[in-house]
């Protein structure tokens, strides 16, 4: 690899608007990038840290410093690269990420393909993504999604895990009758309590509740999953493929990302092990990310169900143009590999 010249740094990006979940409020968040240089074309990788899973951006830029020699000579030399971010990150994680995305991004540039195209998912449409609506009182999350809906967005993601969930759906349903509604409490009830809270919001009409016990008690996952007439969807208890042989009984869908998972090798590898099991697959994403990570998974898209790709529209300053969003709808370039350009 002494012929690939690689920069990592890391850089802040700003949230349009505060961004709150049950856990946490973030404002801002540091993503780390990873370009490589081979002479002749200039990949791109992206970590973006979420302290659920210990990460910090500082750990992440000393991982990928250290690592980044795990990247072939020879682009198309995949496989061998898998096995190596195995080894070194077992547990999947951003680091991994980040170097498994510049490394498709890479292999499929010298291909002279589109990234979705090297998949041979070229001919197959993508499904919408959702908008996520962060926590805030009830009429300010319906102002934020009416907002959504008028910029053309037909599927919203609304974070719960108040006691004012009910005046939240109220609020946007009222303002938002016709859009589609999916629920996130990021695992913030309890077993005993979620079969109740979902009978009630279920009259709100949604097309599914994402995590809504703590991720580690997969027997109150299956329990929920049993006695919900709302499909239930796992996330934070989805992150490598092991996980998916553990969760098929205990959920309908799964939430893939690929910063989770660690990267696109495993995220691709969870899509075929949910899909033969049964289950359907979302590809989601960290609440900042920049067009790179995004475009990642958006290429990856026209292989699920369900897509909630919005990292980088929930910011005002991504540096980089990849696959931009229109109406919902992603409108995929036909530049090689993720075509994510420097914004002008």
């Amino acid at each position: 690899m002494s012929d690939l010249r690689t920069t990592v740094r890391t850089i802040d990006v700003h949230l349009e608007v505060p961004f709150a979940i049950s856990r946490h409020v973030r404002t801002e968040k540091r993503v780390v990038l990873l370009e490589v240089d081979d002479g002749t074309i200039v990949a791109r990788g992206e970590a973006s840290a979420d302290p659920y899973f210990g990460e910090t951006s500082e750990q992440l830029e000393h991982e990928l410093r250290a690592a980044v020699m795990l990247l072939p000579r020879d682009p198309t030399d995949l496989g061998d690269l898998r096995a190596r971010l195995d080894r070194r990150f077992p547990h999947g994680g951003a680091a991994s990420c980040a170097i498994d995305i510049a490394a498709h991004d890479r292999a499929a540039q010298h291909a002279g393909v589109p990234l979705r195209g090297y998949f041979g998912l070229g001919g197959r449409e993508a499904p919408p993504t959702s908008f996520t609506i962060g926590l805030a009182s009830p009429a300010v999350m319906a102002e934020r999604a009416s907002l959504a809906v008028a910029r053309g967005f037909g599927i919203l993601k609304v974070k719960l895990g108040r006691e004012d969930d009910i005046l939240i759906l109220r609020a946007i349903r009222e303002r938002c009758p016709a859009v589609i509604i999916r629920v996130d409490p990021n695992g913030a009830w309890t077993p005993e309590e979620a079969p109740g809270r979902i009978e009630q919001l279920a009259t709100f009409r949604l097309e599914f509740v994402e995590q809504p016990v703590p991720p580690d008690d997969l027997a109150g996952l299956r329990a929920v999953h049993e006695r919900s007439a709302v499909p239930i969807v796992a996330d934070e208890a989805a992150v490598r493929v092991a996980d998916v042989d553990r969760l098929a009984g205990c959920c309908a869908g799964i939430n893939v990302k690929l910063q989770k998972s660690g990267g696109l090798f495993e995220a691709r590898a969870m899509v075929a092990r949910a899909h033969a099991l049964g289950l359907k697959v979302m590809l989601g994403c960290r609440a900042a990310e920049t067009s790179v990570g995004i475009a990642a998974a958006a290429h990856l898209a026209p292989a699920v169900e369900w897509a909630d790709l919005d990292g980088n529209l929930l910011i005002v300053d991504d540096p980089f143009v990849a696959v931009p969003v229109e109406g919902g709808r992603f409108r995929f370039s036909e530049r090689p590999g993720l075509g994510a350009v420097a914004r002008a």
